[in-house]
C-alpha cells in the first residue's frame, strides 16, 4: 500500500525544556508521529540563516521528514521556553518576530501540497499577518480530495476569532482541547454544553469530523453523520504532556487514511498519545514490540 503524503504547515522552533533543548513544533511533531504511523511526512515552514536553523533542519531530515519546503530567512530561528509543572504539564514563553512568522508561499511549497492526502495547520503559526496570508494561500492550493485539519492549538494570545473563523472555514476536520472549546463557543455563540457546541460547528462549517481532548479524563471524536466514539485516557506515569496532542492527532489522520473504522482511528491515537506522555519531550519513536505493552 502507497504511502499517504501529510504534510505540517506552521511553526519550528527549539523546545527549551528543563532536561535541554529538543526539536519543536506542532508541524514536526505531527510530521515525525505521522511518519512513525507509516506515511510520508513533510514540513512547510521557515528557520532562520544561522546555526540553530541549520541544526534544526539536519535533525529534521535525520527524521525521514521532508523539508524541501522549509525556507531560510533573515529571522531568528524560533526558540520557546518550556516549564513543566508537578503533573508534566508545559507553559510556555514563545519569542516574537521569529522566522516562521515570516513563512511565504513558494513552488516548493506548492509542490509539497500538490500530492497531499492531508495537510495540518494550527493558530499559532498565524499570529503574524505575512505567514497568516502564506497559510490561507497554501491550504488553498492543496488538491481537490486532500483533508485539512485545523489542530487549534491556542496559545497565549497569539489568536483571534478572524483567524479561528477563516482556519475553520478551510478545514474539514478540527481538534480542540477542554480549554479551546470554550474560546471557540464564545466567538460564535455556541452555548455551554460541549456536545451541542461540538454539533453546531460540524453543521456550521461543514465539517467531517471533530476531535475533543479532555486531557486526563477522556477523548471524544464526532463525525458528521453522527457517528461517535468516546475513550478515556489511560492512567500512565506521565514524564510530560509535550507532544501529545500533536502525536494523537497524527496517528488519527493515519488511520484515517489507512480507511479504519472510527473507533479504530481513535483506539489508535489515544494509545499513541498515552506513550508520548510517558516519555521526556515532544519526539520519541513508538516502540516496535507494541504501545500497550509499553504503557502498562
Amino acid at each position: 500500500m502507497e504511502r499517504p503524503k501529510i504534510v505540517g504547515i506552521g511553526e519550528l522552533l527549539w523546545d527549551m525544556l528543563p532536561r535541554g533543548r529538543r526539536m519543536g513544533g506542532a508541524p514536526v511533531n505531527f510530521a515525525f508521529y505521522a511518519r512513525e504511523e507509516g506515511a510520508d511526512a513533510h514540513v512547510i515552514s521557515a528557520v532562520g540563516e544561522d546555526e540553530p536553523g541549520r541544526e534544526l533542519l539536519d535533525g529534521i531530515a535525520r527524521l525521514g521528514i521532508g523539508t524541501s519546503a522549509v525556507e531560510h530567512n533573515a529571522r531568528p530561528t524560533s526558540t520557546v521556553d518550556v516549564e513543566l509543572d508537578a503533573a508534566g504539564v508545559p507553559t510556555y514563553r514563545i519569542r516574537e518576530e521569529v522566522a516562521w512568522d515570516y513563512i511565504v508561499r513558494t513552488a516548493e511549497t506548492d509542490a509539497v501540497v500538490a500530492d497531499a492526502a492531508m495537510i495540518c495547520w494550527g493558530s499559532l503559526a498565524q499570529r503574524n499577518a505575512v505567514s497568516r496570508a502564506s497559510i490561507g494561500e497554501i491550504i488553498a492550493a492543496a488538491p481537490e480530495g486532500c483533508l485539512r485539519l485545523f489542530d487549534i492549538n491556542l496559545r497565549l494570545d497569539y489568536y483571534d476569532e478572524t483567524v479561528i473563523r477563516q482556519s475553520l472555514e478551510a478545514a474539514d476536520i478540527l481538534k480542540l482541547n477542554e480549554d479551546e472549546l470554550p474560546v471557540v463557543a464564545r466567538y460564535f455563540s455556541l452555548g455551554n454544553d460541549p456536545e451541542q457546541a461540538i454539533r453546531q460547528l460540524l453543521k456550521r462549517f461543514a465539517l467531517r469530523y471533530v476531535i475533543f481532548t479532555e486531557g486526563s479524563r477522556g477523548s471524544r471524536i464526532t463525525a458528521a453523520d453522527g457517528e461517535t466514539s468516546y475513550m478515556e485516557t489511560p492512567r500512565v506515569k506521565v514524564a510530560d504532556t509535550v507532544g501529545a496532542g500533536d502525536a494523537f492527532t497524527a496517528a488519527f489522520a493515519v488511520s484515517l487514511l489507512k480507511g479504519l473504522p472510527l473507533a479504530a482511528c481513535h483506539r489508535r491515537a489515544v494509545e499513541v498519545a498515552a506513550f508520548v506522555c510517558t516519555q521526556h519531550g515532544a519526539i520519541t519513536p513508538l516502540p516496535e514490540e507494541g504501545i500497550l505493552q509499553t504503557i502498562r
